[in-house]
């Protein structure tokens, strides 16, 4: 599918720039043919249509080339976060049957242990070699020529992505070139997205908003994508995400609330002037933090709202972004939003309920949990979890969460996965995990509380955890107790726990 809009692009501006990645200004020719050496190379290992390819590489123009000559395979897409422990890789490549994976030198040790331990051949190749017999990138674009490739059916599966869109482990998503397809239309049709924007990536390209924004939004529009190197830890790079915004002057700027309080806060000035739309999602964005970075730049920051399972559903283009700030706009194109009571009912305009989805971009379901697509896909709607209202003039607004989830500076964190892994520590009998507020406006903390039955203190079971789960996930507290707290039928009363 992206590899038929990158084509599209190189007929419309062969040497317009399609990427602009540290001192890599790559254009539409140069990108399509980069992608199909790609392609080619990976063919060559024997990767075949239908087979799952992991990526786990940061925001790098070795990310851009492998997500769109995998796709452009008929291959499987699985992006997975750097910041994953073994233990979770591991999860992630079981439950995808991946049959390779493209990392760097950081995470090449911990992919061959993973790949040495599987009942089946993965292989593992790499940006750079960690060692003088690694399969590299760059061997592999060397060994082939380019080769423009077909398009894939419709039907074929396009990406598998991990959701916390319920309790327990992450549930594998699969969506497939069609939704991938309607959700890329909506930038354009939307968004009003052109070949003449340029969009500036600070978001991680693995996660649904990066691969939405970021890469669907340029492959369908030819737009420019402007991307930051390494942007995390974004407060000590954010001097050079302001010099990045005034020599390249994009257009459009995606990101999380915390990105633009950093940059509102910055010590020196600059000119963005170039921007005409920045969107905010992940969590609510702190009207602190709206109003910091409308005083410093004269730019509103606009809330976008999306998902795994669907990427992006709605948008604030409202004309008086300052009044609806607290709005997430209204659906994209071909997306239906409802809010329903606890009987499944549609609740009165104004009034708060939970919402629920539609979208032809939209998944048929988690795959190998039947029980929860049943709970949580019903008659063409996803029952997200989210709770909000929807004003008279169509406006959403989101209003809490009905599911249990823990917004971690943009990334969702289930408490039910950080409790597995808690519980499996030999001195702990009981735990339950929470979220806490943090010090900034909308900032949420993961939180610990244990019943132990050792010596075993805080910095012990911290350890522990950040083995086993990304750092976001590791509790940022741990608070022992006697007991905890329960209802006289035996439920958890996680109100008494924050």
């Amino acid at each position: 599918m992206s590899l038929e809009l990158l084509y599209a692009s190189r007929a419309a501006q062969p040497d317009g720039i399609a990427v602009v990645h540290r001192d890599d200004r790559i254009s539409h020719r140069e990108l399509v043919e980069l992608v199909e050496l790609v392609a080619a190379g990976l063919a060559g290992r024997g990767i075949a249509p239908g087979d799952a390819v992991a990526l786990l590489l940061p925001n790098n123009l070795e990310f851009v080339l492998c997500f769109h000559a995998v796709s452009a395979l008929g291959a499987v897409l699985v992006p997975l976060n750097p910041q994953f422990k073994q233990e979770e890789l591991e999860f992630c490549f079981r439950r995808c049957e991946v049959k390779a994976v493209i990392t760097d030198d950081r995470c090449a040790g911990v992919c061959e242990r993973i790949s040495s331990s599987m009942d089946w051949p993965v292989d593992v190749i790499t940006t750079r070699p960690a060692h003088p017999h690694m399969v590299t990138l760059e061997g592999l674009m060397s060994e082939h020529g380019a080769a423009p490739l077909a398009p894939r059916p419709a039907d074929d599966v396009f990406v598998y992505q991990f959701s916390s869109g319920s309790t327990g482990r992450p549930k594998r998503v699969a969506r497939t070139h069609a939704n991938v397809r309607a959700e890329a239309r909506t930038y354009a049709t939307s968004m009003g997205i052109t070949s003449a924007d340029g969009v500036f990536c600070v978001v991680p390209l693995f996660h649904t908003y990066g691969m939405g924004c970021c890469l669907l939004s340029t492959a369908q529009t030819g737009a420019t994508l402007v991307m930051l190197e390494d942007p995390n830890p974004f407060l000590l790079k954010r001097h050079r995400a302001l010099d990045l915004l005034e020599q390249e002057q994009p257009t459009i700027f995606p990101g999380v609330p915390f990105s633009f309080r950093v940059l509102a806060e910055a010590p020196r000035d600059a000119d963005l002037s170039s921007i005409r739309l920045c969107f905010s999602a992940g969590t609510a964005l702190p009207r602190s933090t709206f109003d910091a970075f409308l005083d410093r730049f004269g730019i509103p920051v606009r809330q976008l709202y999306g998902c795994t399972e669907a990427g992006t559903l709605t948008a604030n283009l409202d004309g008086d972004p300052v009044d609806t700030f607290a709005s997430v706009g209204k659906p994209v194109s071909g997306v239906g939003v409802r809010i329903l009571d606890d009987l499944g009912e549609p609740v009165p305009t104004g009034s708060i309920g939970e919402l629920a989805v539609s979208s032809p971009a939209l998944t048929a379901g988690y795959l190998d949990t039947a029980e929860l697509t049943a709970e949580a896909f019903r008659d063409g709607e996803f029952i997200t979890g989210d709770l909000g209202m929807v004003d008279d003039e169509g406006r959403v607004f989101l209003t809490g969460r009905k599911k249990l989830l823990i917004d971690v500076g943009g990334y969702k964190v289930d408490p039910i996965e950080v409790e597995d892994v808690v519980l499996s520590h030999p001195g702990v009998d009981e735990a339950v995990v929470v979220g806490v507020a943090g010090d900034n406006p909308g900032e949420e903390l993961v939180k610990a509380v244990v019943v132990v039955t050792d010596n075993s203190d805080s910095r012990e079971i911290i350890r522990f955890c950040r083995e086993r789960l990304a750092n976001y996930k590791v509790p940022h507290v741990v608070e022992f107790r006697e007991e905890i707290p329960k209802s006289p039928m035996g439920k958890v009363l996680r109100k008494y726990l924050i």
